[in-house]
Formats: structure tokens, sequence, C-alpha cells
């Protein structure tokens, strides 16, 4: 009875270990929004966008222009950030960096 009960447990427990946390996530793509934007790597830099993306009057076909603007106009960015952390509420978080 115990043996089985462990063979049940120890997978759950293992596949439980394993998950990336949604805070993590959000540190994930963070942090590939950053490298696309070194690499001036726009395939990239969209993957971590929503498609229902809306900020103010900028859709995320009005970010892709503005973008493809920035990786026309600059041979180089470099960009930064330190101090991140994620604040979330429900179903929303909100990212705060330096």
């Amino acid at each position: 009875m115990i043996k089985r009960l462990l063979l049940f447990l120890l997978p759950v427990l293992f596949l439980l270990t394993c998950q990336v946390s949604e805070e993590e996530k959000i540190f994930q793509t963070l942090s590939r929004r950053q490298e696309a934007l070194q690499k001036r790597d726009l395939s990239l830099y969209l993957s971590c966008i929503s498609k229902s993306y809306q900020d103010k009057e900028e859709d995320v076909s009005r970010l892709q222009k503005r973008i493809e603007g920035y990786f026309k106009t600059f041979d180089r960015i470099t960009y930064s950030s330190w101090d991140r952390s994620v604040q979330t509420d429900g179903e929303t978080s909100t990212v705060i960096q330096r």
C-alpha cells in the first residue's frame, strides 16, 4: 500500500517542482525582449508581445512599425535593466524595473 502511494506521489511531486512559476515566465519574457533589442531581432521581439497588445493609441502593428524604425535607425542598441520586481494581482501583473 505504501509503495503504491509513493509510486503515485513521487511523479506528482516531481512534476510540481519542475513547473515554472508565472513570475519566472515573466522574467524569462523580459530577458528575451532585452536580447531581441540588443540583437535587433524583430521576430524575437514580437514573440514577447501579446497579439492583443494595446497601449494608448498603439496596437501591435504600430508597435512593430515603431520597433522596425528603431532597428533601421540605430546600428547598435544596448538595453539593460536591473532591480526588477513583479507584482501580481489576480490575472494582472505589473513589472517594475530600473
